[in-house]
């Protein structure tokens, strides 16, 4: 005997709705576990902003009070070199002798030639009068300097060649260690050609120290290592 159509209907309107009331129970059942996962899983740790620790880790270095500060400034080797200035504060975490600042650590504030051939003479700008303070302002110094060249470095050298004795970059005091760019000139004639009656003289010009450390940013500073 064939049920009638009423109750069929209301089977089949039964099933479907035990099916809903399933997928209720399973969807929330689902909910559950992945909020529990959450739960359980730590939260991430915080990304470390490499650029920014680096360059926190530089301005301690740099400014440090009472740290021995030589400044340093270069001739432009080209044409879009000189679109900017070069001068900048040497920052020693020690003092050192000249030359083993003037081996591989001075590179890192000499232009790079192509084909690793640039000649370079050194010099120290020592103003002949004493600056003039005028409260808090950056003092003014007078044009007059004593030049002497004290050193020539190739960048295909390891060592420099010193035209003097050997001495602690804390004698450059408020002076001015310069570098000379003499493109890609054989250094062994450089320094073959070198007369020492003609090493010292006095110059007018504006390659004196003309700062005041505290003035100067982190910026313009590069830290000098021992090792």
């Amino acid at each position: 005997m064939t049920p009638p159509h009423w109750f069929l209907q209301l089977l089949g309107g039964a099933a479907i709705l035990v099916l809903i009331v399933l997928l209720v129970f399973v969807g929330q059942g689902l909910r559950t576990a992945r909020r529990n996962q959450h739960i359980s899983e730590p939260p991430p740790a915080p990304k470390t902003d490499e650029a920014q620790a680096r360059w926190q880790t530089h301005v301690q270095s740099v400014m440090r009070p009472g740290a021995l500060q030589v400044a340093f400034d270069r001739e432009s080797v080209s044409m879009g070199d000189d679109t900017h200035d070069h001068w900048c504060l040497l920052v020693f975490e020690e003092d050192m002798p000249l030359s083993a600042l003037l081996e591989r650590r001075i590179h890192s504030v000499l232009a790079s030639i192509h084909g690793d051939r640039a000649t370079w003479l050194f010099q120290v700008h020592q103003p002949l009068e004493a600056p003039i303070h005028h409260g808090q302002s950056v003092p003014a110094w007078s044009d007059l300097v004593r030049v002497t060249d004290v050193a020539v470095v190739a960048q295909q050298w390891t060592r420099p060649h010193l035209f003097c004795p050997d001495f602690p970059v804390s004698r450059i005091g408020q002076g001015l260690l310069y570098a000379r760019y003499l493109a890609q000139r054989d250094p062994d004639e450089v320094v073959a050609a070198y007369r020492a009656e003609s090493s010292v003289r006095e110059v007018v010009g504006d390659r004196s120290a003309r700062f005041s450390p505290r003035s100067v940013p982190p910026e313009r500073r590069v830290m000098v290592y021992r090792k």
